[in-house]
């Protein structure tokens, strides 16, 4: 068993906020952002066509794919989430867009036990792995609750890029903190294509697409005279647009994607142990609001 520990967000992010609708906002807003927006595209095309699959969104924080699956006629919606904060802004969205009785959220701080019977077609891990103290057993339950050739989706931050280059040099090696793990304080490691692949073999997926983003920095430090955070050079992003999708690039950006396939040759999920898991109440009635789909 890995003996790190799941880090928590502190008080003041929008993840634990206990206002849904504030928090939403706010999550729109990172949302709206380049580089959320290059790399949400192309997780929207590795996932591809969703009617009538069975999809399951492991660590679905505000519920931005669950609410699209539900949106495109996914036959079943699960999303799953640790912070029981951002559960509740998942349904907030769901029932602003109206498909909150499409959709099933489960409170768990660990991956849920599925039935056979109950496996899915589709699993997307958007920017999760680096957050779980076990991430091969991760991996391993994700396999077991997809069906014989059913894929998973999933991204996290590359060591093997320019940005990590940069910013990792200054904040690992000048400033020699060795706690540094890109830009989220909770992350626990960084991975790249080569780590990531073999972990996903060893749970038995198999690559078979990969997306990257962030190839070149575009949120950079501002000038010491300006009273802004960062400086964003968002005309930058179209090179992920352009390169993103090629091989090398596509291994090399700052946050990696990959699309992989469940082995054919699975016929039984492994068995998992059997966990408390809470699945969160419709929300009451919100107030309407202007529809905000993955674009």
């Amino acid at each position: 068993m890995d003996p790190l520990k799941r880090k928590t967000y502190p008080d003041d992010h929008w993840l634990r906020s206990h206002d849904p609708e504030k928090a939403l906002a706010a999550y729109l807003d990172q949302q709206s952002k380049a580089y959320s927006r290059a790399k949400n595209a192309f997780i929207l095309e590795l996932l591809g066509d969703l009617k009538g699959k069975r999809f399951l969104d492991y660590g679905c924080g505000a519920g931005m794919f669950t609410v699209h699956a539900a949106l495109e006629g996914a036959a079943e919606v699960v999303g799953v989430d640790a912070e029981d904060t951002a559960l509740s802004t998942a349904v907030h969205f769901a029932r602003q867009e109206r498909v909150h009785h499409l959709c099933r959220f489960i409170h768990s701080e660990e991956f849920p036990s599925f039935s056979s019977r109950g496996r899915f077609d589709v699993v997307l891990m958007k920017d999760v792995i680096e957050h779980v103290p076990d991430d091969q057993g991760l991996l391993r339950d994700a396999a077991a609750s997809v069906v014989p050739g059913g894929l998973i989706v999933l991204s996290t931050q590359n060591s093997l890029s320019l940005n990590y280059l940069l910013q990792g040099t200054y904040h690992r090696v000048l400033r020699k903190d060795k706690e540094w793990f890109g830009w989220d304080e909770t992350h626990l490691r960084f991975y790249t294509a080569m780590s990531l692949q073999k972990k996903l073999q060893v749970a038995g997926f198999q690559s078979v697409a990969w997306r990257s983003v962030y190839l070149i920095p575009y949120k950079l430090p501002p000038l010491p005279s300006s009273d802004k955070k960062f400086v964003r050079l968002n005309a930058l992003s179209w090179i992920d647009k352009k390169l993103g999708g090629i091989f090398p690039y596509n291994r090399l950006g700052w946050n990696i994607i990959v699309k992989a396939e469940a082995s054919r040759r699975v016929t039984q999920p492994v068995s998992l142990a059997p966990l408390t898991i809470r699945e969160l109440p419709a929300a009451p009635a919100l107030m309407t609001r202007e529809s905000v789909r993955v674009k």
